[in-house]
C-alpha cells in the first residue's frame, strides 16, 4: 500500500508520534519509521536545515533537518513512512484472530469472511496487546506460542485457526481467552499479565526500521505485555535549546561538517589529510596547516563547549537588542525586589526541539539530564544505552521543529542567594544524601549517578513552578503551554529563570506573557505567587511534609501547590520545596523570600 492513511503535525513527529510510536488510524494501525526510511532525493526535498550550530555540535550530527510538509505542489512528497502494527487483527464478529495473511485486504484494510463460522464479510481491527522490551524493540503478542505452549504442542501458522474469545462477563483480561480450534486448546490472556515468564525472551524486532529488521546485537530481555495505547509505550528523548546570537568561528564551523571525526586514517594521519583536503571542494581553499590544527584541537576536545545554557544565560542578560537577529529580543526591566537583580522582558525567542531516540517502558531517570549536560559519559553505566534509535545507521542528521514564542526571564541577587545557601549548608548536605539515595535504590551505580544540582536549584526550581502557575491565570495561556528553564550554577554565576511559551506557528506569540514583565505588572505577580506558595490546601499535612525526615526528594510540594504539568517542568517534577521559598505553616525557617520585603 503506497498511499497516504493519516496525518500528524510536525511537532508531534518530534513528540508524541516519532520514528517507532504507534498511531491508531480508523481502519489500522501503524508504527512510523525510521529517517533511515525517509526519502533523501523526493520527501527531504521539501525540508529544510534548521540553523543552531550549539545544538549541531552537542548532538554530533552535520544537520537538523525539519519536517517535511505536503502542499499543493510537492505531488504528495513528505508522506512519512509507516508500517501496519499489530499485524495480527481480530474479527469483531466471529473473533477469528490472524496475521494480515489470514484476511482479505482489500487497499490495506484488513476483512474477515469466515466460513467456518458463517461469518459475513466484516472490519476487522487490530489487537489491543503487543509486547516490548526495555531495549525499545517491540513485536506482535506471540498468540501462537502462547496458547500452545501450555501443553507442550508446537504451533503451525499455516494449519493452526486462532481465536481471541471474549466471554464479556466481568470486563477484566480473565474473560479474554485465546483459542486454537485445530488443537482444541484454551488459555486465558490473564496469565500473561500475571506472570511474564510465560512469554518468550525479547528477539530484538525493530520493525519501525523496516518490517524484517533485527537489532544485530541481540536482545535477552524479558518481553513486557503492553496495550497498544499504554503511555509508557514510547517515551521521545528530546534535545532542546533556545536560539540566541552566536560567534563562532565559521572556520571551525566548516571542519565540523566536512570532516569525520570517526574516521582514524583521516584525523590520525597527517598525509592522508591533505590528500583529502585537496579532494574536498569545500576545503581546499583554505590553507592546510590552519585546517589541519583546527581538527587536532577539535579531535581531542580543546574547543568542545557543549554547555547549552551559559551562552543563553550570556545572550540574554546582555539586555542588547541584536539588529542581525529577528527571532531574538530583550529588554530589560526595573527589578521589582531586592531579592531579584535582574527582570527582563524576552519579547521574541526561538527554540529548537530535536528528536534523538526514544525509550520504551521507563523513561529515562531524569528528563532534563539532557538540559543540563548531567549524562553519564560511560556507555555501560548510561541509562541511555536503554535508548531505541531511530535510524539503522549512523546518523548524519536528526529530525527537528523550530518554535516561537515570548518569555519571561528573572536573576536573584548572586550575593544575597549565596549568603542564604551558606546559611543552609545542613540541609544541602542532607538533601544531597537523598539525591544519592534515590539513584542507589534504584540500583544505579555510584559513578553513574548525577551531580546533585544543589540547593540553589531547589530554590530556583520551585520559584519557577510558583510563577508558572501565577502566570497562567493573567498571561491567556494555558499552564500546560508555559515552560521552564533553570540556569542554575555557582561558579559561573547563574542563578535564574525563563518562563517563556513557544509553538510551531510563528504566531504563536499572543503578547500576553511579556506584557506581564513590565515592572509593574510583574510585582503583584510575583507578589500573589509567594503569598499563594505559603499555605496550601493539603495544610497542614502538605507542609509537614518535609524531605530530610521522610527521605524524599521533594519536601512541601503537592498537586495542590507546587507540582505542575510535566511537559513544562525540567525536572519532572521533583527537586521542589515550599520551605525554601517561604514561610509556611510549619516554619522550618529556610525560607529566602519574606512576604513583607516584596
Amino acid at each position: 500500500m503506497n498511499k497516504p492513511v493519516g496525518q500528524l503535525r510536525p511537532s508531534q513527529l518530534i513528540t508524541t508520534f516519532g520514528p517507532g510510536s504507534i498511531v491508531d488510524l480508523p481502519d489500522f494501525s501503524v508504527i512510523i519509521g525510521g529517517i533511515n526510511t525517509w526519502d533523501r532525493n523526493t520527501m527531504l526535498r521539501h525540508s529544510y536545515d534548521i540553523d543552531e550550530p550549539r545544538l549541531t555540535r552537542k548532538l554530533g550530527i552535520k544537520k537538523i533537518k525539519s519536517i517535511p510538509i505536503p502542499n499543493e505542489n510537492s505531488g504528495g512528497f513528505g508522506t512519512l513512512p509507516a508500517y501496519r502494527f499489530p499485524e495480527f487483527h481480530v474479527c469483531p464478529n466471529c473473533r477469528k484472530l490472524g496475521a494480515s495473511y489470514h484476511f482479505i485486504d482489500e487497499e490495506g484494510i484488513l476483512f474477515c469472511q469466515n466460513p467456518d463460522k458463517k461469518c459475513p464479510k466484516v472490519k476487522t481491527h487490530p489487537v489491543r496487546f503487543l509486547t516490548a522490551c526495555k531495549n525499545g524493540h517491540i513485536d506482535d503478542f506471540p498468540w501462537g506460542f502462547y496458547v500452545h505452549s501450555k501443553e507442550n504442542q508446537k504451533y503451525d501458522h499455516r494449519k493452526c485457526k486462532l481465536y481471541l474469545l471474549d466471554t464479556g462477563k466481568t470486563g477484566s483480561l480473565a474473560d479474554l481467552i485465546v483459542r486454537c480450534e485445530t488443537c482444541n486448546l484454551n488459555r486465558p490472556l490473564s496469565q500473561a499479565f500475571q506472570n511474564e515468564k510465560l512469554l518468550p525472551r525479547c528477539q530484538g524486532k525493530r520493525p519501525w526500521l523496516g518490517k524484517r529488521n533485527v537489532d544485530e546485537k541481540g536482545c535477552e530481555q524479558q518481553r513486557k505485555l503492553l496495550l497498544r495505547g499504554a503511555s509508557n509505550l514510547y517515551f521521545p528523548v528530546i534535545e532542546s535549546s533556545i536560539v540566541v546570537p552566536y560567534q563562532s568561528n565559521p572556520l571551525v564551523e566548516l571542519v565540523r561538517r566536512e570532516i569525520d571525526f570517526e574516521n582514524e586514517e583521516l584525523v590520525g594521519n597527517k598525509n592522508n589529510f591533505q590528500f583529502y583536503i585537496r579532494m574536498n571542494s569545500e576545503l581546499k581553499q583554505y590553507d592546510p596547516e590552519e585546517l589541519w590544527s583546527i581538527t587536532q584541537r577539535l579531535r581531542f576536545g580543546h574547543e568542545e563547549n557543549n554547555d547549552l545554557l551559559e551562552p543563553e544565560w550570556d545572550a540574554i542578560t546582555s539586555g542588547h537588542r541584536i539588529m542581525d537577529e529577528p527571532d531574538f529580543e530583550v529588554e530589560v526591566q526595573e527589578s521589582p525586589s531586592p531579592q531579584l537583580s535582574k527582570l527582563i522582558r524576552v519579547k521574541r525567542l526561538k527554540a529548537v526541539m530535536v528528536l534523538r531516540g526514544f525509550t520504551r517502558i521507563n523513561p529515562l531517570p531524569d528528563a532534563t539530564q539532557r538540559y543540563s549536560g548531567e549524562d553519564s559519559e560511560d556507555e555501560e553505566n548510561n541509562s541511555e544505552s536503554n535508548m531505541a534509535p531511530i535510524t539503522d545507521v549512523r546518523a548524519e542528521w536528526l529530525p527537528g521543529v523550530e518554535t516561537f514564542g515570548e518569555g519571561i526571564f528573572i536573576a536573584l541577587n548572586e550575593e544575597k542567594l549565596n549568603h542564604w545557601v551558606d546559611q543552609h549548608q545542613d540541609y544541602e548536605n542532607q538533601l544531597e544524601s537523598i539525591h544519592i539515595n534515590q539513584y542507589r535504590e534504584r540500583y544505579i551505580p555510584d559513578d553513574a549517578i548525577p551531580e546533585f544540582p544543589g540547593l540553589r536549584y531547589v530554590l530556583l526550581h520551585t520559584l519557577s513552578h510558583a510563577l508558572i502557575r501565577e502566570l497562567c491565570l493573567h498571561s491567556g495561556y494555558s499552564a500546560s503551554a508555559l515552560k521552564e528553564r533553570i540556569y542554575s550554577d555557582s561558579s559561573k554565576g547563574m542563578a535564574g529563570i525563563l518562563i517563556y511559551t513557544a509553538t510551531v506557528d510563528s504566531e504563536g506569540s499572543l503578547g500576553g506573557l511579556v506584557e506581564l514583565g513590565k515592572t509593574e505588572n510583574f510585582k503583584p505577580i510575583l507578589s500573589r505567587a509567594l503569598t499563594a506558595a505559603g499555605y496550601c490546601s493539603g495544610d497542614p499535612l502538605c507542609a509537614e511534609h518535609d524531605s530530610v525526615e521522610l527521605r524524599d526528594i521533594n519536601g512541601a510540594a503537592c498537586h495542590s501547590c507546587m507540582l505542575i504539568a510535566e511537559t513544562s517542568c525540567e525536572k519532572s517534577n521533583r527537586y521542589l520545596d515550599r520551605s525554601v521559598l517561604v514561610s509556611t505553616v510549619a516554619n522550618k525557617g529556610r525560607e529566602y523570600f519574606h512576604i513583607g520585603q516584596i
